[in-house]
C-alpha cells in the first residue's frame, strides 16, 4: 500500500525540482504529490533512469516533509541543444531563487523570468539568480524561467516552466489592499469559485526576499468561519513594495495559491490636507485659500510639489455632493488657491482633497476635507422676507390661540362664572339707622304743636 503525505500550510520555504518535459508523458510522474518541499536536482543519466530516480527521491521527500508552502510543479523544457552545458534548473518559488548546473566555466549568465506579458532580465556572474521584490512578478498563473550564456562563441540556454498545482478556481479572487489613516491596512479577498466549503485561506506578506514571511496578525472571518480579510496596524515602509501570498488548505482537494507584489504607497488612501484657511476681500471680490499637504508616514522633508489638489467651492444653497459634482473642479499643485468672483452676500462651502503628483505617493484621490463655510447667509431681500414672514406667523398664531380659547370657554364655561360680580360688604349700621328713624318719627308725631311768636323788623336809614 502506497503512503502519500498530506499537504498543509506553514511559513517555511519550499523548493521544487525541475522535471523534464519528456517525463510528464508518464502518468506515474503526473501523480507525484505536488506539495513536496526539498530541492530535487536532475542527474545527467539516461531518461529512463532519470525518471525512476526522480520519482523515488520525490516520494521519499514527500513522506518526510509534511508542511509545504507552495503546492506547485515545475516542468522542464529541453534546451536548444542536447549538449547544452546549462542543466538541472531548480527554483525556490517563494524566494524566487533560480539555480542551475553548468558543465563549462562561464563568467556571465543572463537569467530571465516571464510572467504573462512581463519579462524581467538580470545579469549574474555565478550559477544563482535571485529576483528581488522590485523585479519579481506574480507567478500564481505560471511563469517561464530561462538561463542564457555564451561559451566559445556558441549560445546556450536552458529554461524551466513553473505551473501551479491545484484545481483551477480554488485560489482567492478579487484580492485588494488599502492603507488608511497613515499606518493602518486592510486586505480583503473572496473565496475561489471552485473552492471546497472547508477551504481555509492564510495570508502572508514579505518586505524582502531575504526576510521570512509574516502571517496576518488579525483575520476577519465570514459566517462559516473562513478567512476573508486581514487587518494590519502600524504599517511601516509604505514607500516599499511588499510581496503578498495567500494559500489555502482543504481536506477535499489541493488549493491553488495566489501571490501579488504591491507598492504600498500606491494603495494608500491619502488623508485630507491640513490647516485649511480662507481669507476673503469684498473690495477685490476674491478669497485666498491656503492649506498644508496631507500627513504621510514616508514623506521626508518638504512636501511641496509632491501633490496635486482638487478644490471644490459651492454655493451652500445648492447642497451638492462634491463626489458627484466635481468633474470641473479646479486642480492646482501649489498649497494655495485664489477664488474669484466672490460675493460677500452669499455663503460658500469649501472642500479639498489630494493625490500624488511627482513623488512616490498614491495617484488616487484621497479623502475630502471637512466642509469649511465662509461668506454670509444671503442677500438683504431674503432677510427682510424672512422677518416679515416671522411677524405674519406670530400674528396668525396669536389669533388662532385666541379663537381656540374663546370656543373652549363658550363650550365648557359660563360668562357669569367667569366674570362673577364682586360681593358688597354688609352694612352693620343700616338697621340701627332704620330703627332710629322710626323712633324719631314717632316722637315727632307725639309732640304737641309748637307755638311761634311774630317778630317785627324795623329798618333805619341814615340821611345825610
Amino acid at each position: 500500500m502506497k503512503k502519500y503525505c498530506r499537504s498543509s500550510t506553514t511559513a517555511s520555504g519550499s523548493s521544487i525540482s525541475i522535471i523534464s518535459e519528456s517525463q510528464t508523458q508518464d502518468p506515474k510522474v503526473n501523480k507525484i504529490p505536488a506539495f513536496c518541499k526539498e530541492e530535487v536536482s536532475f542527474l545527467s543519466i539516461s531518461k529512463d533512469k532519470r525518471m525512476a530516480a526522480t520519482l523515488g527521491l520525490i516520494s521519499m521527500l514527500c513522506c518526510v516533509m509534511l508542511f509545504p508552502r507552495l503546492h506547485a510543479v515545475i516542468l522542464y523544457t529541453e534546451s536548444n541543444s542536447s549538449s547544452s552545458p546549462i542543466a538541472n534548473l531548480t527554483l525556490n518559488p517563494e524566494k524566487l531563487k533560480l539555480t542551475w548546473d553548468s558543465s563549462v566555466t562561464v563568467t556571465e549568465y543572463t537569467c530571465s523570468m516571464k510572467a504573462g506579458k512581463r519579462v524581467v532580465r538580470k545579469t549574474v556572474y555565478n550559477k544563482t539568480c535571485m529576483f528581488s521584490i522590485s523585479q519579481a512578478k506574480p507567478i500564481h498563473k505560471g511563469a517561464l524561467f530561462q538561463v542564457q550564456a555564451t561559451y566559445n562563441n556558441t549560445f546556450y540556454s536552458g529554461e524551466g516552466r513553473f505551473i501551479p498545482q491545484g484545481m483551477n478556481g480554488t485560489s482567492v479572487e478579487n484580492f485588494s489592499c488599502v492603507i488608511y489613516n497613515i499606518s493602518f491596512m486592510n486586505c480583503t479577498w473572496e473565496a475561489g469559485r471552485n473552492a471546497p466549503e472547508d477551504t481555509q485561506y492564510f495570508l502572508f506578506w514579505q518586505y524582502s526576499k531575504e526576510e521570512d514571511e509574516q502571517e496576518c496578525p488579525h483575520y476577519v472571518r465570514d459566517a462559516p468561519g473562513r478567512h476573508i480579510a486581514c487587518s494590519f496596524q502600524d504599517v511601516k515602509d509604505i514607500k516599499n513594495t511588499v510581496y503578498f501570498l495567500v494559500n489555502g488548505s482543504s481536506n477535499e482537494s489541493e488549493i491553488q495559491f495566489y501571490d501579488e507584489y504591491i507598492a504600498l504607497y500606491e494603495i494608500e488612501k491619502l488623508t485630507p490636507p491640513l490647516n485649511i484657511t480662507v481669507s476673503c476681500s469684498e473690495d477685490r471680490a476674491e478669497c485666498i485659500v491656503q492649506w498644508k499637504w496631507p500627513q504621510l508616514s514616508h514623506l521626508e522633508g518638504n512636501g511641496d510639489g509632491c501633490f496635486e489638489y482638487q478644490i471644490d467651492i459651492q454655493n451652500k444653497k445648492t447642497n451638492a455632493n462634491p463626489k458627484e459634482s466635481c468633474n470641473e473642479c479646479p486642480t492646482v499643485t501649489e498649497t494655495s488657491y485664489t477664488f474669484q468672483n466672490y460675493n460677500g452676500e452669499k455663503k460658500y462651502s469649501l472642500q479639498i482633497r489630494a493625490k500624488g503628483d511627482t513623488c512616490r505617493i498614491s495617484q488616487n484621490w484621497g479623502e475630502w476635507s471637512e466642509p469649511i463655510e465662509f461668506g454670509t447667509d444671503g442677500n438683504p431681500d431674503d432677510a427682510v422676507l424672512t422677518y416679515e414672514t416671522v411677524l405674519l406667523l406670530i400674528a396668525l398664531g396669536t389669533i388662532l390661540v385666541a379663537l381656540v380659547i374663546f370656543f373652549l370657554c363658550k363650550r365648557y364655561c359660563s360668562l357669569k362664572k367667569l366674570f362673577s360680580p364682586v360681593p358688597q360688604p354688609k352694612n352693620k349700621f343700616g338697621e340701627l339707622f332704620q330703627i332710629s328713624d322710626k323712633n324719631i318719627q314717632r316722637e315727632w308725631m307725639d309732640l304737641p304743636p309748637t307755638k311761634y311768636e311774630t317778630e317785627e323788623i324795623t329798618t333805619v336809614e341814615e340821611i345825610k
